[in-house]
């Protein structure tokens, strides 16, 4: 009987949100999940799931348990150097009192945002929850300082993005790294440059907003940010010493899931004539060269700590193993081999 229930319970939960198109398509009350599980289950909010998804492979959720649920793996997710600044950052306890805002971190906006996106732009639909949980919703790339940046680089990207030519990641990607740089420069005719060796004087988004100016790790991650802030799955990756050794320099760019669930890597484009794209020919990139791997090794930087299989070394922070990572070496060798 109780099974039943159960049962009867799951269909009028799912039923009615999953689109004739079989599209996984949330709103303003559910949030719709791309959802490869074939088994029951129940997650961190304790609602039961339904046994098999839809018949679109789409599970459904109320946005107050889909808002839990990020909440709760941002929280466990937590790199170690920000324990230490839970509060602060907006991971409540039950005997903090809410006075002049002193409990209102940045997670709060980070979730509620990030959400709104899974909403509002239709790339998002087929994002399975851990990949958006770990390359949308996180606010963090390393360890640039955190900051609440989320609401001012939706406010920016969103205008950029109400077009009906943008239907597709690759079309978020390429009109943002188009339009970014002058949209955040500090007057009408200026533009955010690049600017070497300010890793790690600036480098956190607030930081390069402010100054208008960044080396290549700091423009990487103001780029992510904003196509996360746009609800598209990006990361930052990189080599910590070319040819493994760190006299030679180092390097961060930044990679992009595209629609077909791989990653792609891109350079960001500030004041440049020619802008970066992901249908770009790869070896048109100055580091994509065979007689660079494998002997400088690649990494992505990730925030599941429970899924690395390695850490992101940081060429400013060289003993740090506290960002999670995966080691993306293989993957540079087998597409800058074939470049002359």
């Amino acid at each position: 009987m109780m099974h039943q229930a159960w049962s009867t319970l799951i269909l009028a939960f799912v039923a009615p949100h999953v689109s004739k198109g079989c599209s996984c398509r949330s709103n303003s009350t559910h949030i719709v999940w791309k959802c490869p599980l074939k088994k029951a289950f129940l997650d961190s909010s304790r609602t039961l799931l339904a046994e098999d998804c839809s018949g679109c492979g789409c599970r459904v959720q109320l946005r107050a348990h889909a808002e839990r649920d990020c909440l709760h793996y941002l929280r466990k997710s937590i790199m170690p150097f920000d324990v230490p600044y839970m509060e602060t950052m907006g991971f409540v306890s039950d005997d903090d009192v809410n006075v002049d805002g002193l409990d209102s971190g940045l997670v709060g906006p980070t979730v509620s945002l990030a959400l709104d996106a899974k909403v509002l732009y239709t790339w998002t639909d087929d994002l399975r929850q851990e990949i958006f949980n770990e390359y949308v919703l996180n606010y963090a790339n390393v360890n640039e300082a955190r900051s609440n940046w989320r609401p001012l680089l939706d406010k920016v990207v969103r205008p950029m993005l109400d077009d009906d030519s943008v239907e597709t990641i690759e079309d978020v990607v390429r009109v943002i790294n188009t339009k970014l740089w002058k949209a955040l420069a500090r007057g009408d005719d200026e533009c955010i440059t690049f600017q070497s060796g300010q890793t790690p004087l600036i480098f956190d988004p607030m930081s390069v907003i402010a100054f208008g100016y960044a080396s290549c790790t700091g423009l990487a991650i103001l780029f992510i940010n904003a196509l996360r802030a746009a609800g598209t799955p990006a990361r930052l990756v990189g080599t910590p010493a070319w040819h493994g050794q760190r006299e030679n320099g180092n390097h961060n760019w930044v990679e992009v899931m595209a629609e077909d669930g791989k990653w792609y890597f891109i350079e960001p484009s500030p004041a440049q004539e020619t802008v970066d794209t992901l249908d770009r020919d790869p070896c048109e990139r100055w580091f994509c060269q065979p007689d660079r791997f494998p002997d400088s090794e690649v990494f992505a930087a990730r925030l599941d700590r429970d899924k690395a299989g390695t850490h992101y070394p940081m060429a400013w922070e060289w003993n740090s193993i506290d960002v999670p990572g995966v080691n993306r070496t293989q993957y540079y060798i087998d597409v800058c081999s074939r470049c002359k």
